[in-house]
């Protein structure tokens, strides 16, 4: 069966053709943590404020997305040894308080060890002339503006090999760098204005190790490349905190138990500690975690139980897969070719119909065509599950761009290849990650008797009237 090839070459259509194309106004937003220095405004970024993501090339009677400007990124290479910031000024052309600021907000790498705290405090508070941190702009009473040049010893070919077995490293703290050092710069970072709406009023629930929230679509779980603290850790650290864990100590930034895409809203696990990290991974791995979702269709989904099959190698998190996932609805033949399937699972209890207020806070227009609200119990939990297998059954999720276009399309369609292949790889082609709230919420979660609600989704209850 030459399944497995087709499905090689559908994850390098989606790998080269799917772009994230979300669209936020590049004009910073003051976060009002004490730690956070991104109030200021970066100058360069004023004259972009008005630019729009939507911009489309036509090439070969096809449209391609222009890429957002927070994509653009800037590898270069630092030209001497010095502070941070006076190489990043460099490479990415920008003034010595810009490249603070885009520092600060976490939007530059570097193949460097990063800073341990007491090394920035004792460059601050020591004044030891040996320490690695140091800012170009600093005043030279605070030892920083001693910079001596570094030459490169050993062998060349060594030293090629060493650097290039570096990682990149998010440098957020003012810090010298050798000649040399590979720097990778966001110079337009992306903002997440919904970070605002994430304050007192979404927590759901908190006891000594974990916190409950409803986060608001449109904000990420995790840290974009370009931004460190517009996301729900941070913005709940900004907005709710600090809190207090268990040995009461207080905790700068909880950590994330599980993640929940951007585009959708609800219930988001955070832990104050690690071990509280470790034991909900471990709940989760005993299938003792339970997660009810509400999902909009313009089709009724079929109640009961679903069962189907995933390639294994596109559920791999941060690996080379597609950005969207194709699923078979059928059981693998035996228990060798069972291992490079994963096997998905959701229990569709109730679908019934409902009408959206067309005065929505997200602009969704619901037209004259019926829509269905569906509550789904999750069982096994992989990537895009709940939004890759509605779709697969016909119905699926209102606004979710990334799956529409495959609309009761499954992996078994390659099997018969011909004109099916063909329409296939046509319809992932069109697959575009969405850049406004899906018809999705993480509506209720329960784990070691710990359960929580999120509040009324975008679309509203149900009975035409929106979410106050």
């Amino acid at each position: 069966m030459l399944v497995s090839k087709q499905i090689c070459c559908i994850i390098a259509i989606l790998s080269t053709q799917v772009f994230d194309v979300s669209s936020f106004s590049i004009r910073p937003a003051s976060l009002s943590s004490t730690r956070n220095p991104t109030s200021r405004v970066f100058a360069t970024q004023e004259e972009s404020s008005d630019v729009e993501t939507e911009s489309i090339m036509e090439t070969n009677e096809e449209q391609k997305f222009e890429k957002p400007k927070w994509q653009k990124c800037i590898n270069g290479i630092a030209p001497r040894t010095g502070p941070l910031n006076e190489a990043v000024s460099k490479v990415a052309d920008v003034t010595l308080e810009q490249a603070n600021d885009l520092i600060e907000i976490g939007a530059v790498w570097a193949k460097m060890d990063v800073l341990t705290e007491e090394e920035i405090l004792d460059q601050y508070y020591g004044g030891n002339y040996n320490a690695k941190l140091k800012y170009a702009d600093l005043p030279s009473g605070w030892n920083s503006d001693r910079g001596e040049r570094e030459e490169v010893s050993g062998d060349l070919d060594d030293f090629i090999e060493r650097m290039d077995s570096q990682r990149y490293n998010r440098i957020m703290s003012p810090s010298t760098i050798t000649a040399g050092t590979d720097i990778r710069v966001y110079p337009f970072p992306r903002r997440f204005p919904a970070c605002k709406e994430l304050d007192q009023s979404k927590l759901l629930h908190e006891d000594t190790t974990f916190v409950i929230v409803d986060k608001p679509p449109m904000l990420p779980t995790q840290p974009d490349a370009s931004n460190y603290f517009e996301n729900c850790p941070g913005c709940v650290a900004t907005n709710m905190g600090p809190f207090i864990n268990l040995a009461g100590e207080e905790v700068e930034r909880p950590l994330l138990c599980h993640r929940v895409d951007s585009c959708v809203s609800g219930c988001v696990v955070l832990s104050k500690d690690e071990n509280g990290q470790a034991v909900f991974s471990r709940l989760q791995r005993e299938r003792k975690v339970k997660k009810v979702y509400k999902a909009v269709t313009k089709n009724p989904v079929p109640v009961g139980m679903h069962i189907h099959w995933m390639w294994r190698e596109t559920t791999i998190r941060g690996g080379n897969g597609p950005t969207c996932q194709l699923v078979s609805h059928d059981v693998p033949i035996n228990r060798k070719k069972a291992k490079s399937w994963t096997r998905c699972i959701l229990e569709v209890a109730k679908s019934e119909p409902i009408k959206i207020d067309p005065n929505n806070r997200y602009g969704y227009d619901p037209g004259t065509e019926q829509h269905y609200e569906n509550t789904i119990r999750l069982v096994t939990g992989r990537k895009h599950q709940v939004r890759a297998m509605l779709a697969s059954l016909g119905a699926p999720i209102i606004r979710d761009t990334l799956y529409e276009p495959i609309s009761g399309m499954t992996l078994d369609m390659l099997d018969a290849g011909g004109e099916e292949a063909m329409m296939m790889g046509m319809a992932v082609d069109m697959c575009r990650v969405p850049k406004e709230p899906i018809g999705l919420q993480a509506h209720a979660i329960l784990f070691g008797g710990i359960k929580a609600r999120a509040g009324t989704p975008w679309w509203g209850d149900g009975s035409g009237n929106s979410e106050s």
